[in-house]
């Protein structure tokens, strides 16, 4: 839907994505920074934040209704301690450094950090591309052109994999299972890179490695990280994809 440009749709099964499974809300900045860009006004935005609330609330009506503290507590579990023995990212570290409190705090700065970078690139682009931040798209309804201003797919697309990913390289621990987070939008970030091919085969060679290596060993989670860092700074250096096209509405 989001590709479509059908933003309430869209984050009508979001909200449902993120009841059903909680990394899905690492797509959560790129998603803002996108319908932040994909109106004219802010009001849409709201609009599409609210159809977001609405949806948790009614889901977690149950539970807010009895145990509210409890539910909500253990929905994000920011104390949350991770198993060592499970972990695939940082296995070259020491178990009480994995552990520790300022390696959390760390990791959760750096995240911070590379989204605000990233979020910097992207609205720079967006200035040059379009000659505005934010509010790209105009409405026909309240205008006299007959053409709309949507985000390009490719944009979308690559806003939203890459605020996902950013959360994985940062991520406190990754288990095997989640792979399946991000495997397929790994090509497609490599895609817009300036990497050498061989370069970019290496880099998903590097995470299949990882991935397919049991148990974990120093030596797999280095790999790993490296793969990461080499395809994060792979779309930091590289361009940002075209941000809008012209859509011809039907004349009434």
């Amino acid at each position: 839907f989001f590709v479509s440009n059908k933003w309430r749709i869209g984050c009508l099964f979001y909200s449902l994505g993120v009841s059903i499974k909680m990394n899905v809300l690492l797509f959560a900045p790129g998603l803002l920074l996108l319908l932040l860009q994909s109106s004219d006004n802010l009001v849409e935005t709201i609009i599409c934040l609210g159809i977001c609330a609405v949806v948790q609330l009614i889901l977690g009506a149950p539970f807010l209704l009895t145990f509210p503290v409890s539910y909500l507590r253990k929905a994000f579990e920011l104390d949350r301690v991770f198993f060592y023995e499970w972990t695939v990212n940082w296995k070259f570290l020491p178990e009480d450094i994995f552990v520790s409190k300022p390696l959390s705090i760390g990791l959760l700065l750096c995240h911070i950090g590379f989204l605000v970078l990233f979020a910097i690139k992207w609205l720079r682009s967006a200035k040059d591309q379009t000659g505005s931040y934010l509010f790209l798209c105009n409405n026909p309804t309240n205008t006299s052109t007959r053409n709309k201003n949507q985000l390009t797919p490719e944009y979308i697309i690559q806003t939203m994999f890459l605020s996902n990913f950013i959360g994985i390289v940062f991520a406190r621990t990754l288990h095997y299972q989640f792979y399946s987070w991000y495997f397929y939008s790994v090509p497609f970030m490599l895609m817009f890179t300036l990497m050498k091919r061989h370069t970019k085969l290496m880099v998903v060679i590097m995470i299949e490695f990882a991935f397919n290596t049991f148990p974990a060993m120093a030596k797999s989670s280095a790999v790993l990280q490296m793969a990461h860092v080499t395809l994060l700074s792979g779309v930091l250096l590289a361009g940002v994809p075209q941000i809008l096209y012209v859509k011809s509405m039907k004349q009434d």
